[in-house]
């Protein structure tokens, strides 16, 4: 009982010094750095970015990660109920834990799939506003209007701060934040020049979008390159744990003597680590390739 009144009190400092950090900036309208304790600013960072990615908007639909996350904890429950029946207390932090980074992970993936497919869509408005003579205020506001999702949103929210007097930098700083790639951080730095200095903004979006789609293609040539390799480490990587879950019911008493039995327990460990560090040997050498 002690242990979750630890694990809870955690949470709710946490949460506290997330609140206090944007009442601060609400108030400083500065930049709040990391000096006094990083490690606490980092675990509120992952936090807040696990939120947009389990929340979203707040609703129903915005909110299945969550929804996803909860369905696969109780099918994991049921799992070591039933199979695995390891302690509860390491059991459930166990997971918990994997669950708020594995939800970390697809959020960026499936977010870094979304800028993809609709920052090119970006670029060509932007294009198309500035070579019909808008200006660069009026080529954002029609981002924001003509391109959905949530970097729609992003920059309608760069279009209504710029109207009210913000600062570009922090505006665009804070955009990057949400999308840290290097394709928006040279977007912003293009547009932070044009709106300071001017300069042939056509001609840059221009060179920036030829450089993304010749990456992107690069990048899908590598992916099909790699695809039977991945494949292959998956399929390996699945047939131990389908042999596993089987064996309570085919073999009974190997089941038990594995998950039970001090000596089976080693074997189980042993074939738990050599296949998490088989699969991260895979994928450090598909990330060397890729």
């Amino acid at each position: 009982m002690s242990y979750w009144i630890v694990i809870v009190g955690v949470a709710i400092l946490l949460i506290n010094l997330y609140r206090w950090k944007k009442i601060k900036l609400t108030i400083s309208q500065e930049p709040i750095t990391h000096r006094t304790y990083p490690p606490v600013a980092g675990l509120l960072s992952l936090w807040d970015e696990w939120r947009r990615h389990a929340l979203g908007d707040g609703s129903v639909k915005g909110a299945k990660g969550l929804i996803t996350a909860g369905v696969v904890f109780a099918v994991l429950l049921f799992l070591n109920l039933n199979w695995l029946e390891i302690a509860w207390s390491v059991f459930i932090p166990a997971v918990l834990l994997g669950l708020f980074f594995a939800q970390l992970r697809i959020g960026r993936t499936l977010l870094r799939r979304d800028f993809e497919n609709r920052f090119p869509e970006i670029l060509s408005v932007v294009n198309a506003a500035v070579s019909a003579g808008n200006s660069i205020h009026q080529a954002l506001h029609r981002c924001g209007e003509n391109v959905d999702g949530s970097l729609g949103g992003t920059f309608q929210r760069i279009d209504r701060r710029l109207n009210l007097g913000e600062e570009p930098e922090r505006v665009f700083k804070d955009a990057w934040q949400e999308y840290p790639y290097r394709e928006f951080y040279f977007f912003a730095i293009v547009m932070l020049v044009s709106l300071e200095r001017g300069g042939q903004l056509r001609v840059l979006i221009g060179r920036l979008s030829r450089i993304i789609i010749n990456s992107k293609n690069m990048a899908r040539r590598k992916a099909a390159m790699t695809s039977e390799a991945r494949t292959s480490a998956k399929i390996v990587a699945a047939i131990p744990l389908m042999f596993f879950c089987g064996m309570k019911y085919f073999s009974p008493e190997n089941f038990n003597f594995i998950v039970h039995d001090p000596t089976g327990q080693l074997v189980l460990y042993y074939v738990i680590a050599s296949e998490t560090i088989g699969m991260i040997i895979i994928w450090i050498l598909l990330k060397k390739a890729t």
